[in-house]
């Protein structure tokens, strides 16, 4: 009832625009010239008619129409919607006058590629999406209470397939419009133009088909057919309660359009074997359910279903209104058994034009319900089995189908317990677990840490992606995403020497990539598997070991029911909470089955990263700390800076003996991150978001006062940049700062461009050495622009090199640079390394790239370089220090100490001159 709403609502707006349009710019058609001969005119007395036929909204199918809209293509879903606005009497007592409007709706479905950030590497997601395109009309006509007839007249609206407006007159006829309905009443009809053949608005007949909700009189369920359903296994079994009603909700009517068929084993065509008409010697692999209408009749919850029988290929696609793949019935919920009993009817009629479609045949059952146990051969929230009355000499007959739904889409509703048969198997092929002396602790049976997505490796190659879910740890079922609680199993806790033993049971799904190995199992499962286990969870060691069964499926890809292979073994080691490095999860998939076996496959390798909640609380307070320490670093940054300008306003002579080379290799590392932060900016879309743990707001916040505080940093940079820059140029006799600027860039440049290869080279060999455990096909090795980062980090952590090797240059004797200034922003560029030695030991490594504070792609980061790169930095400034203190020479030994002086004398001329001295 609440989705009649919705789309009442939403074919008004889409409407209402419309209208005003047609209203403004079109004239009616003739009612008496296109109606008349169908039913006859009368005059309205004003009066609304509410005992009439017609619902506030009707729903339902169309096929025709090409050229005014969407079509062609099998991946169009068509529907019609009628909704009449106002119905009045007539003078005469048979017709009545009605106003209304339809819709015709196609909705195409593609995938569209989005991409987006996680930390700093770019991931892709395929989204699926839909483009509608809708025709809208205004219908005015009568309609005929005893012969059931509608004809109306109207104008609308739509576009050519060259995209151009048309105003489109119709006509818009409908058969078996009657007050009271049953399961084979069908209201169908035609929508003609009126426009000639030649003309550009004109459409071919589009033919219509609608189910009527109005008095609708459910009359199937009589005693006869509730005995049929309590005859049958499947009523005998458990079954969790459920109000009928919530069949109507949008969660359970999700999960049951997507219901797996298993067929019986004898089954290799479609004779016998399956209920639909036209199957083209094909089984099909799914059936879906649609809710027609719910509703409440002497104290009994009924609803009216769709059912549409489809191919693997066909169920993302959503096909139009086809009456040989469909059928339609009537269902009642069975309080005593817990079971939805539906009897389903044939729709007879022809796909290409619904004219005469009528509703026959109804010798189908179908029985559904939700199990009140799962086990390692059956863990579907939905269940049930479609069967025919009929004997088995009758051509109609077909042996019993059984369906599940698919185990990704849950409905709200599971099994409260979960029975294990598996055990006395798993002793067998799993060893004992044995005492664990060390304290190190594992996850918790209960906590979400134990799902994780998996890579899985065949031969040394990867063949497939996977994900594994805990579905019980006991005896009772996994609430998927939220901690069981302990009281639910502590009599099946076992504790052997001080191990802590758990019955747990997995869902596993696996989906492979090509491969041409006959013996792999991807050959032997399509492009995916399923596999169902149980076994023993170590929590003291964090071992799994389980026996799992996979589905089979025939050469034909035919899923047949209770057709398992369940000699498996599923092995997972999970590491330590307390892991910083290799934290990865490990396990294998085997058969212990013989290779000869045609059931035997490859050993397939799993592992994956294992982050566990723990480690993601600590990670979400290493970020807001490291949030913290980047806005007092840059802070600080900003202090020195300032320290260093304010010195030269004191000492403006020492301007043009500061390294320009070091002013903007300075310069350069607050320029080059706002203008990467500036690019990602503009280059932000709505599909473009930043997941780092999530969307968290705050995090945005800080990062603009970061950049803010950095672009306060960089101008104050640049500022005394150009000071240096403008000392230098403002007296171009004085030509010494020149010459040693040059000798020093002799010297800097090479060095850093030696260093610059030998980096590339070091991280080459090792990107080339190692082989990650577990990395996304899009994530590669460390990229050359990653590269040039980290050596950028490293140049800038030694930013007074080039001041050093200036100053034996030029053998300067003054303070050029403020004992703030360079210890200050040595601390500051060194800090990051102590920090991350503290990170190394505190913190697990993570590889998404949520650093805020010594990022690891923008700096050399590991324990030698941590010790190596301050030792050098403090190095760097006590050579500064004593340089200014006892001149630039004095690191050098005694033999190397004839040096050059410059030094500002005054001059008669009163004009300063540099006069060059030579000391021996």
């Amino acid at each position: 009832m609440i989705m009649n709403s919705l789309h009442s609502i939403l074919f008004f707006l889409l409407t209402i625009s419309s209208f005003n349009h047609l209203s403004s710019s079109t004239s009616q058609p003739s009612y008496q010239d296109h109606c008349g001969s169908v039913v006859p005119e009368s005059t309205p007395n004003g009066l609304n008619h509410n005992s009439s036929p017609f619902d506030d909204y009707y729903e339902g199918y169309f096929t025709g129409g090409d050229s005014i809209i969407d079509g062609g293509t099998s991946f169009n879903r068509y529907s019609f919607g009628f909704q009449p606005i106002h119905i009045r009497a007539t003078k005469s007592s048979d017709l009545f006058k009605v106003e209304g409007t339809a819709l015709l709706t196609s909705t195409i479905s593609y995938y569209h590629m989005r991409n987006f950030s996680y930390g700093d590497k770019l991931r892709y997601e395929r989204q699926r999406r839909y483009r509608r395109s809708h025709v809208n009309f205004k219908l005015d006509g009568f309609w005929s209470d005893s012969s059931g007839k509608l004809c109306m007249v109207g104008t609308g609206n739509g576009y050519s397939k060259e995209g151009k407006y048309l105003n489109l007159d119709v006509v818009f006829k409908l058969d078996n419009v009657f007050n009271a309905s049953n399961i084979t009443s069908l209201i169908s009809g035609t929508l003609e133009s009126l426009s000639s053949g030649k003309d550009e608005s004109h459409f071919e007949s589009i033919s219509v088909v609608i189910f009527p909700k109005a008095n609708y009189n459910y009359s199937l369920d009589s005693i006869r057919v509730a005995n049929e359903f309590s005859s049958r296994s499947d009523a005998k079994k458990g079954g969790l309660p459920v109000n009928s009603l919530s069949f109507c909700s949008r969660p359970l009517s999700r999960a049951i359009r997507n219901l797996r068929l298993e067929f019986s084993p004898e089954c290799n065509s479609s004779k016998n074997c399956t209920p639909i008409s036209e199957s083209s010697g094909q089984l099909p692999s799914l059936v879906s359910l649609k809710g027609i209408q719910c509703s409440i009749a002497n104290n009994k919850h009924r609803l009216r279903i769709l059912a549409r029988f489809l191919n693997i290929s066909d169920y993302r696609i959503t096909q139009s209104f086809n009456p040989k793949t469909m059928m339609v019935g009537e269902g009642w919920w069975d309080e005593k058994k817990n079971m939805l009993c539906v009897v389903a009817c044939h729709i007879i009629g022809n796909a290409s034009s619904l004219a005469g479609t009528t509703v026959r045949d109804c010798s189908i059952r179908l029985s559904l319900r939700f199990p009140l146990t799962w086990s390692i051969h059956s863990s579907s929230s939905v269940v049930g089995q479609i069967w025919s009355n009929k004997s088995t000499n009758d051509p109609g007959y077909f042996k019993t189908i059984t369906f599940t739904n698919d185990d990704d889409l849950r409905v709200g509703i599971q099994a409260k317990k979960y029975e294990y048969s598996q055990l006395d198997t798993v002793k067998k092929s799993c060893p004992t677990p044995k005492p664990v002396k060390n304290k190190r602790r594992y996850p918790d049976a209960y906590s979400d840490d134990m799902r994780f997505d998996m890579s899985v490796r065949e031969s040394n190659k990867r063949v497939a992606w996977g994900y594994s879910s805990p579905l019980s740890v006991g005896n009772e079922v996994s609430t998927f995403g939220q901690n069981v609680s302990r009281s639910f199993v502590e009599s099946n806790e076992v504790v052997l020497n001080s191990v802590s033993l758990f019955n747990i049971s997995y869902k596993i799904s696996l989906w492979f990539n090509s491969t041409n190995d006959k013996n792999s199992l991807l050959n032997q499962s399509s492009l995916s598997a399923r596999i169902s286990a149980e076994g023993i969870y170590d929590a003291g060691a964090g071992s799994v070991c389980m026996v799992g069964c996979r589905d089979l499926q025939s050469n034909s890809l035919k899923p047949i029911a209770h057709s398992v292979d369940c000699e498996i073994v599923v092995k997972f080691q999970l590491p330590p909470l307390e892991a910083k490095s290799g934290i990865f999860i490990k396990g294998s998939i085997e058969s212990t089955r013989k290779k000869s076996d045609p059931l035997y496959f490859k050993t397939l390798e799993l592992s994956s990263s294992a982050f566990y909640t723990e480690a993601a609380e600590k990670a979400v307070w290493r970020m807001d700390m490291e949030t913290i320490m980047v806005l007092i670093s840059t802070t600080l940054a900003c202090v020195f800076v300032g320290l260093q300008l304010f010195h030269v306003k004191r000492n403006p002579n020492v301007l043009p003996l500061i390294s320009l080379i070091m002013m903007s290799v300075l310069t350069l590392g607050y320029m080059v991150p706002l203008v990467l932060n500036f690019e990602a900016l503009l280059a932000q879309s709505p599909n473009n978001k930043n997941f780092v743990f999530g969307n968290v707001g705050w995090l945005e916040v800080n990062e603009i006062a970061i950049r803010l505080i950095t672009m306060a940093a960089f101008l104050l940079q640049f500022r005394l940049l150009q000071l240096t820059w403008s000392s230098r140029k403002s007296d171009e006799s004085i030509k010494g700062p020149w010459i040693a600027e040059r000798k020093a860039a002799y010297v800097t440049l090479p060095l850093y461009a030696a260093g610059l290869l030998i980096a590339l080279l070091l991280k080459l060999k090792r990107d080339g050495d190692e082989v990650p455990m577990i990395a996304p096909i899009n994530q590669h090795h460390s990229s050359t622009w990653e590269n040039l980062k980290s050596y950028g980090g490293l140049i800038l952590d030694g930013f007074l090199l080039p001041q050093i090797i200036l100053n034996l240059m030029s053998n300067m004797r003054d303070n050029v640079l403020s004992c703030s200034f360079y210890s200050g922003t040595t601390f500051v560029r060194l800090l990051p390394h102590a920090y991350d030695l503290y990170r190394t030991h505190n913190f697990a490594r993570v590889d998404n790239g949520a650093y805020f504070y010594a990022d690891p792609s923008a700096d050399f980061y590991s324990t030698n370089w941590d010790i190596v790169i301050p030792l050098g930095g403090i190095l760097f400034a006590i050579i500064i220090y004593l340089q200014q203190r006892f001149g630039a020479h004095c690191i050098l030994p005694q033999r190397f100490k004839g040096y050059n002086v410059y030094e500002k004398v005054q001059v008669v001329a009163e004009s300063e001159a540099e006069v060059e001295t030579t000391n021996l």
